[in-house]
């Protein structure tokens, strides 16, 4: 393929700052290769070039085809080609003793950095019940995106007690981390950027025109970055501080700006024209991947932003099949839709690599996953694992196996410290040799610590722990299974850990946990009388036929934040209704809510040539029946780009009622293709009796309660039964709280 007018004006374009607009499919990694080759056979030195990106697959793709257009003519082994975090670690063990780095440095992965905050935590007397690794390094993280240090974190929300935890297990983390000649990821980029400012100050006598940084800084004369809409601030400066001498290419898509929960700053691309005066703006929007009716929809949506440099993808490839737009009962009808359709394409001759399913939230699988498994398909799950496999769902259900048999060790040994409770690695290891030596199981050896060599303090904290499992043991015999589960959780502080660490990471799970809460319900239902030791065998013999059916040709599940960059023949996109894309989370949020849009646009530029969405009138999610109003994203397309189908694929669509008056978004002035659409007034549903309150009051997400001190909240989640029914709210005000119901009134 030869560059389009739009490529080559990017690829040839001189002496100014340039930013190339490259919508999904446009060929954007194409023009990226071709302007390094053409610089090459200008005459720029290989040296003299560099090029920046995000992954070290998207750097190796690089380097190969740039190797490939120059076939032997440039030493292209010279460009510096590499991650923002390799050319950090780079410049760092050339000249990093500044900022106190030695040319041997190590570098700390996650897993390293958790071992040191573990050691933080323990000495500060922070209570990991409260305060996880995981969490206080998610927010430390977040400062170091934003270049923050532990005196500066008022900038990033914090608010008492959790500021005053995190700052002082910042600076302790930081003194460690100097003491033991490391940098985390985060450091990388900070040490860097702090190198060449310090660099860049006014000249001091002769000398210091001999400094190799301040080489650096006029090193290149030639900078390209790739995907400069995931840059944040820290990656920003340091791109502008070593092309300072250079003519800077950035390489963007503001409407794919999807990672803003990870330190992304999409004002980064959309303000690069302000802070580099002259910039020429390149708009790529040929694309080369899907259909007219695929991008039309894309384009519908994404253009109700108003954060956005604006362009519309096109393509000489022709219309296409219209998207379809599917309603269904419920989730499992969904599911099983889509199995039996992918299931009878595959009967047909076609492989299941040719077909993707999205969702917005990874505890949406679990259904497809199932659905898949008994239409007899494999099933590959990118950027996740098996529902499953997940570690908070094997804790609860290793948690369930103890209470049937304390005896089984495995079991035993993954929850001794989940979630934390200052449990030990090396107490674990103390007791598993006695247990062994004595010919015991590790619950006897629990109840012998003293004799095993553990602490006084550990202990303590055992003794806590064998007597959660004694009460959860004996009031197991009186409850129904699924109350049993929502009390592990509950009892055991699972829940309680993840809310407080409160990142993005911790709430997927907690969605995971509230998922298999609405799993053992669905079981119960279908299996009157049933026993854990049934419930453990179904998830047990689930579990190992999937991973025995998980070959090469497999449908491929993701979450759509997996899905960027890839693409597929045919797509499906389900959960296409309000709180669940988008998310329930953002609603609130101007600026979330933006960035949700761009997530729907990646998830529908995904697809080459096929794309069916799907919505349901009633959904149970996380352990919850809500009422299913259709995604404001559905109702944005285009009438002459949509084909709809009403339940199962007869009669009118039904994509939810009044919740259509109350959508925020500004109703097109075109007709859309659901204007003649009847919809239903009562957005509630029929629930079922575990979903009442006391006096019998129908429980449905959305449905606004009063509580007499915080006024009216939105119902996002509940948790218990009876006197112990407690509400997730939101509140206007004062943000989320969980209260108990008794105190709260439906309005």
């Amino acid at each position: 393929m030869s560059l389009n007018s739009e490529q080559q004006v990017a690829v040839v374009h001189r002496g100014s700052p340039l930013l190339v607009l490259a919508g999904a499919g446009t060929g954007k990694t194409r023009v990226i290769t071709h302007r390094v080759a053409h610089l090459l056979d200008e005459g720029t030195p290989p040296w003299r070039i560099l090029a920046v990106t995000f992954t070290n697959k998207a750097a190796g793709e690089m380097r190969t085809r740039i190797d490939q257009l120059c076939d032997g003519r440039h030493d292209t082994k010279q460009i510096w080609v590499g991650t923002f975090h390799s050319i950090c670690a780079r410049i760092l063990r050339r000249w990093g003793q500044t900022v106190g780095l030695s040319p041997h440095f190590t570098i700390y992965d996650t897993a390293d950095s958790m071992q040191v905050m573990n050691r933080v935590l323990e000495a500060q007397n922070v209570s990991d019940t409260l305060f996880s690794s995981r969490g206080v390094l998610g927010w430390i993280d977040r400062a170091k995106n934003r270049g923050l240090g532990p005196t500066e974190l008022d900038d990033i929300g914090l608010i008492e007690p959790v500021r005053s935890v995190v700052a002082k297990a910042y600076a302790a983390y930081q003194k460690l981390l100097v003491a033991a000649d490391g940098a985390d990821f985060g450091d990388l980029l900070m040490h860097s950027v702090a190198l060449l400012r310090q660099a860049a100050k006014p000249a001091v006598g002769q000398l210091a025109d001999t400094d190799p940084v301040r080489a650096l800084m006029h090193r290149f004369s030639h900078v390209v970055v790739d995907e400069f809409q995931d840059t944040n601030p820290v990656q920003a400066e340091l791109v502008d501080r070593l092309s300072g001498q250079a003519e800077l290419c950035v390489v963007g898509d503001d409407d794919q700006a999807i990672y803003g929960w990870r330190g992304a700053d999409v004002d980064q691309i959309l303000r690069f024209a302000d802070r580099h005066p002259g910039t020429e703006v390149v708009r790529l929007e040929h694309n080369y991947r899907s259909t007219g009716c695929i991008l039309r929809c894309a384009d519908a949506v994404i253009r109700k932003n108003s954060g956005r440099l604006g362009k519309t993808l096109w393509t000489d490839a022709g219309d296409g099949e219209r998207v379809r737009v599917l309603e269904l009962l419920g989730e499992r009808e969904e599911a099983r839709l889509v199995a039996h359709e992918i299931s009878a394409a595959v009967d047909d001759g076609a492989s299941p690599e040719q077909f993707a399913i999205f969702y917005r939230t990874h505890a949406q699988s679990r259904v497809l996953e199932d659905a898949l498994r008994v239409a007899g398909l494999s099933c590959r799950i990118v950027g996740g694992v098996a529902f499953y496999q997940r570690a908070e769902v094997k804790d609860v259900i290793s948690y369930l196996v103890v209470l049937q048999n304390p005896a089984s060790d495995t079991h035993l040994a993954r929850i001794l410290n989940r979630p934390a409770r200052g449990i030990g690695s090396t107490t674990a290891e103390r007791l598993l040799t006695y247990a062994a030596e004595h010919g015991a199981s590790l619950w006897e050896a629990l109840a012998n610590a003293r004799n095993a060599g553990v602490s006084a303090g550990a202990c303590r904290k055992i003794a806590g722990f064998i007597e959660i499992i004694a009460q959860l043991r004996e009031i197991a015999p009186t409850l129904a299974l699924d109350a049993l589960v929502a009390e592990v959780v509950e009892r055991t502080g699972y829940r309680e850990s993840l809310s407080i660490d409160g990142d993005q990471d911790a709430l997927a799970r907690l969605e995971n946990l509230q998922e298999l809460l609405g799993n053992v319900a669905e079981f119960v239902a279908e299996r009157p009388g049933s026993t854990l030791a049934d419930y453990l065998e179904q998830t047990s013999l689930v579990a190992d036929e999937r991973a025995a059916g998980e070959g090469s040709s497999a449908v491929t599940l993701m979450t759509v934040h997996s899905a960027k960059g890839l693409e597929y023949d045919e797509v499906y996109l389900t959960g296409m209704e309000e709180r669940v894309f988008p998310h329930a989370r953002v609603l609130d949020d101007p600026v979330q809510l933006e960035e949700e849009r761009r997530l729907a646009y990646v998830a529908i530029t995904r697809a080459r040539r096929r794309l069916t969405l799907t919505m349901v009138e009633r959904r149970r999610l996380y352990g919850q029946m809500q009422a299913g109003s259709p995604s404001r994203f559905v109702l944005d397309m285009p009438r002459d780009a949509v084909a709809a189908a009403g339940r199962h694929g007869t009669g009118v669509s039904r994509p939810g009622g009044s919740a259509r008056a109350q959508l925020p978004m500004a109703r097109s002035s075109q007709p859309g293709w659901n204007d003649d659409v009847v919809y239903d007034v009562d957005p509630g549903v029929e629930l079922h009796a575990d979903e009442l309150g006391e006096e019998g009051v129908m429980l449905y997400v959305g449905m606004n309660v009063r509580h007499k001190d915080f006024g009216v909240g939105e119902l996002i989640g509940w948790a218990g039964v009876g006197h112990n029914l407690k509400f997730n709210l939101r509140f206007a005000k004062v943000g989320t709280k969980t209260i108990l119901a008794r105190f709260c009134e439906p309005v």
